[in-house]
């Protein structure tokens, strides 16, 4: 079992599948909006010194995950999908009866990935992962007298969170949920942002920051209590 387990880790994926997952982290860590251009394929082929069907595979495995589109002709090349688009490809890959989900459903997920993917981002992390998360909370506090924008941001940091998170099934999966319930959430009217929101979330990060178990557990509790999704329909 041990040996099985082993050669599970250090098994290698191909240069096409590592190359998507390299892509979709810059787009998660650099928080590209939908419709942003990532670059031509040849831009791409020259960037990562690969071979043109690497590239063309690559972009068909993150075409097929709704991460991007590839517009062909003058002006194209590879672009961010959006949300929506993401959350019903990614419905279609992993063989979900999504029909009968209600937001309820996908938060219930959402919450109990949550702790997961913290504290592999507290296990993962490095000093530039924190600066870029704490920039992101820079911004969060910033939009504080503006509900929608906060909402974006607040997605931006836990994508972050996600992106930090070195198991890849874990992070997909809940990507995957983020893109549902941001998809499905778009069109609601944003309540007042709850008081001292940003203050939990500074101290999640603190604790991701300092690899502090308790204080992490502390935390996302605290978080899940004030979170708006914890009473989504």
């Amino acid at each position: 079992m041990a040996n099985d387990q082993t050669a599970l880790n250090e098994s290698r994926v191909t240069r096409a599948e590592a190359l998507a997952r390299t892509l979709e982290s810059e787009i998660v860590t650099a928080s590209l909006s939908p419709g942003a251009r990532i670059g031509t394929k040849h831009d791409l082929r020259q960037r990562f010194g690969v071979a043109v069907a690497t590239i063309n595979e690559a972009v068909r495995l993150m075409e097929n995950r709704g991460l991007v589109v590839a517009r062909p002709g003058p002006g194209g090349g590879v672009f961010v999908g959006s949300p929506s688009a993401r959350a019903s490809v990614g419905q279609l890959i992993l063989g979900f009866n999504w029909g009968k989900a209600t937001l309820g459903d996908c938060v219930e997920v959402r919450n109990a990935l949550e702790p997961l993917i913290c504290r592999h981002a507290a296990r993962d992390h490095d000093d530039d992962d924190i600066e870029s998360l704490g920039e992101i909370l820079d911004r969060m506090q910033a939009s504080a007298t503006d509900p929608r924008g906060h909402s974006t941001v607040n997605w931006e940091f836990h994508r972050k969170l996600a992106s930090v998170c070195k198991n890849a099934p874990l992070q997909s999966i809940y990507l995957l949920v983020c893109d549902f319930l941001q998809s499905g959430l778009a069109d609601l009217e944003f309540e007042v942002i709850e008081p001292g929101r940003v203050d939990v979330h500074r101290r999640l990060l603190a604790a991701i920051a300092q690899r502090d178990e308790d204080g992490l557990e502390e935390a996302l509790q605290e978080h899940l209590e004030l979170s708006p999704l914890t009473s989504a329909p």
